[in-house]
């Protein structure tokens, strides 16, 4: 009797044993399989993120320059300054204007010209809700406004 109770304790200790060795194997197996595929993804996502840094760096920003004219002596562009204007603003994110001095009898009513066309200018586009700069450009030619989409 004593020797069936040993043997059937060894044989379950033995089945036990080898139950968890083998789970353990697998489970180590496994591990290190996760792991080599964890590292090969994490080489993918950098070769990847590699050619997509290479694709943005080699593409260009197109850069346009439009170029519109005031009437002498008015605040306001013509109709169809304005629908162009329109056009530009829908099609693109940012958008960079700069007004040149009016012209005037002095400095003070070239100044004054300029600063009410800008803001008649900025009512106007106001409603697109993008990103929109309005400098004031000395050096550019008289009663003209310059936009440059893409900048």
């Amino acid at each position: 009797m004593r020797n069936l109770l040993l043997s059937s304790i060894f044989s379950i200790v033995l089945l036990t044993t080898t139950g968890c060795t083998s789970n353990s194997i697998s489970d180590s197996l496994a591990l290190i399989e996760q792991e080599h595929n964890q590292g090969s993804g994490r080489q993918i996502n950098k070769e990847v993120l590699l050619n997509i840094q290479a694709l943005r760096a080699s593409q260009k920003a197109a850069v346009n320059t439009y170029t519109f004219v005031y009437s002498i002596h008015n605040k306001e562009l013509s109709y169809s300054d304005k629908i162009t204007i329109a056009k530009l603003l829908v099609k693109n994110h940012h958008v960079i204007i700069n007004i040149a001095p009016a012209k005037g009898t002095d400095k003070l009513t070239q100044l004054t010209l300029s600063m009410e066309r800008a803001k008649v200018l900025h009512q106007y586009i106001d409603h697109f809700n993008k990103t929109i700069t309005i400098n004031f450009s000395p050096e550019l030619s008289i009663d003209t406004i310059n936009l440059v989409i893409g900048a």
